[in-house]
């Protein structure tokens, strides 16, 4: 359905573009919390997500450290890799140390062994959280993502 929506809206004005957009997301992430409700309870009811932060950045940092850690535990469970969209075999990495330090936000892509880290950075070593991808092309598509999302540019690119 909402690859039919998005194609029509394309020869629309963009905020008809960007309300319909809007509108897909939000239908999916009801579908999302009632699946979840029926399978926690198994009575379909509404769940509302207040308490959730709006991106994966914002969930790291919300994140408490534990005494005796340096940094948080990063680890997602299904359902919330869904609701930020991506897949349920996700790994999540600390950008800390990873590349050059800068003095502004940006969405990096680290190539690693086996693989590529695309996340937001940091400036001045505050790190970040970063995902794991095999492929070149998923990269690269979840850093465009992110670069559109954040409006910060993607300082090394791979792909």
């Amino acid at each position: 359905m909402s690859g039919l929506v998005l194609s029509l809206t394309d020869r629309q004005p963009r905020h008809v573009q960007s309300r319909a957009i809007a509108a897909v997301n939000l239908q999916r992430e009801r579908e999302r919390d009632h699946v979840r409700s029926i399978r926690t309870t198994g009575n379909p009811v509404e769940v509302e997500y207040r308490d959730k932060p709006a991106s994966l950045d914002a969930w790291y940092r919300a994140q408490p450290v534990k005494p005796g850690r340096i940094n948080p535990r990063l680890v997602l469970s299904a359902d919330e890799k869904r609701l930020y969209g991506l897949p349920a075999s996700a790994r999540l990495v600390d950008l800390r140390g990873m590349g050059d330090e800068l003095d502004h936000w940006c969405v990096c892509v680290f190539p690693v062994l086996h693989g590529y880290v695309v996340g937001v950075k940091a400036p001045t070593g505050d790190g970040g959280v970063g995902v794991f991808w095999r492929k070149s092309y998923k990269a690269s598509d979840y850093a465009m993502r992110l670069s559109v999302e954040y409006g910060f540019p993607i300082q090394e690119r791979y792909a």
